[in-house]
């Protein structure tokens, strides 16, 4: 029973620690981005539900972090620098059109309407004043 408790107690030490509080703050926050030309603020926002996984099952994240900072699977989308066309708005949907026709499934339920918005969002954290 007493290692019960103990374990009880760290878990409790750790959902209060600093480092878990910083990874839930590390998600850019969406109300600061920019909006892209062609694109509205209402987009940016459901695109960033979608890539947190909070709408249309979006799992941008589990490559790209919550962070969109990247990790060994998906590359830094704050950076500004762009594998897969330049940038535009245009060439995010591209991509992101590309990557759900190779891996059907992998990056959500998303309709068209969703890929508009994730690429609003993926464009608004690329072009945000840091």
């Amino acid at each position: 029973m007493r290692s019960l408790n103990v374990g009880a107690c760290a878990l409790v030490l750790l959902l209060s620690s600093p480092i878990v509080a910083e990874a839930e703050t590390s998600r850019p926050l969406v109300g600061a981005l920019p909006v892209p030309p062609g694109a509205t603020r209402d987009q940016v926002l459901l695109g960033d539900r979608i890539f947190h996984g909070e709408a249309a099952h979006g799992k941008c994240s589990e490559c790209h972090g919550s962070d969109a900072k990247g990790t060994a699977n998906g590359n830094d989308l704050t950076l500004g620098m762009w594998i897969w066309g330049d940038g535009s708005l245009s060439a995010i949907k591209a991509t992101i059109a590309h990557n759900m026709k190779m891996a059907p499934g992998m990056d959500g339920q998303l309709t068209p309407a969703d890929v508009d918005a994730v690429a609003a969002y993926v464009w608004a954290i690329g072009h945000q004043k840091n």
